[in-house]
């Protein structure tokens, strides 16, 4: 009988303080300023710029939570139950994988993982050519309407260089839904890649994480990848989660600012948004061999509030885009 990893759960442990201390202590979410609408290069970026400052708060957030998760895989991938070969015999091509009852320890890890992980939605081993091993829960497995996962960028990414790899947005073979996945490599103490072993992240939870900013009404920020798929928006109306909102890739992807962002920079410009002329602030960071790019948008044309106008070269007024303190809410996401 197996018996729940010690060191697994030890290690989590300090992952998570270590994470959510450093989070405490970061500068508080209070008000975003305007900023001249020039775009900046990263190198040379403003200083003074509190608009991207607090965008870099918020990046700061959602990057410690992709590496508490990426941490929990590495340490998972390293268990003498996950290190055990996968056994290609096991696998029940009725049923996409191996049999619910088969390898029980590398699916107790599994379920360890999704239990401490709420942004986990499952977990999948995977052999060194793209076949699924198991996917868990086991019901995913037998939802999947592919065996092979070679064509995913994240397959490709762990395959290439043996290291932990952030998807783009993606759309599950199980569930039809739009999520992301990150994936890091087995290797044995022979260094020898036996496997690769990932997680399916539930973007819901950057959903509602973007909301707990609380926002004005003319403003959005959206958590988009390098395809301009959305991976999280403060809009409450546009889950995020679902088809429609992956099948929109071009509404952010056409952006000039979306541009600029792909090409590393950082700044503001107006442009069209939506059929409306809007401000839109716009910070790229790399993260786990992948880019992730942060848009915030602001109709120019809204009266909620005389200082939430667009700025040009001779209007510089504050914009109080963010009511509250957005680090209450980390207990509510981690």
């Amino acid at each position: 009988m197996l018996k729940i990893p010690s060191l697994l759960f030890g290690i989590i442990a300090i992952s998570s303080s270590i994470i959510l201390f450093s989070a405490v202590n970061s500068s508080f979410i209070s008000s975003i300023y305007a900023q001249d609408t020039q775009y900046y290069n990263n190198t040379n970026e403003n200083n003074n710029s509190s608009i991207l400052h607090e965008l870099k708060n918020v990046k700061n957030i959602l990057e410690s939570r992709a590496t508490k998760l990426a941490d929990a895989l590495q340490i998972a991938s390293n268990l003498p139950e996950i290190l055990q070969p996968p056994d290609r015999k096991l696998v029940d091509l009725k049923i996409k994988g191996i049999p619910e009852d088969a390898d029980i320890e590398k699916r107790k890890i599994a379920k360890i993982l999704m239990n401490q992980f709420k942004d986990i939605n499952s977990i999948l081993y995977y052999f060194n050519n793209g076949d699924i091993y198991f996917d868990e829960p086991f019901h995913d497995q037998l939802n999947l309407t592919a065996t092979n996962f070679a064509f995913r960028d994240y397959y490709q990414g762990v395959n290439q260089t043996k290291k932990t790899y952030l998807s783009d947005a993606i759309l599950s073979k199980a569930t039809g839904l739009n999520l992301a996945v990150i994936a890091t490599p087995v290797i044995n103490h022979q260094n020898e890649s036996i496997g690769i072993l990932l997680g399916t992240i539930n973007i819901n939870n950057y959903d509602k994480f973007l909301q707990s900013l609380n926002l004005q009404n003319n403003t959005r920020l959206v958590l988009i990848d390098k395809n301009g798929a959305k991976l999280g928006d403060s809009n409450k109306n546009e889950t995020s989660i679902s088809t429609k909102s992956f099948e929109k890739k071009g509404q952010f992807s056409n952006l000039t600012s979306f541009k600029y962002a792909l090409e590393g920079k950082s700044g503001s410009i107006v442009e069209k948004f939506d059929g409306k002329e809007s401000q839109i602030t716009f910070l790229p960071y790399d993260i786990f061999q992948n880019k992730r790019m942060l848009l915030l948008i602001q109709d120019c044309n809204s009266d909620v509030n005389e200082s939430n106008k667009c700025i040009d070269d001779n209007n510089n007024k504050e914009l109080n885009l963010i009511n509250e303190n957005v680090l209450t809410k980390l207990a509510s996401f981690f």
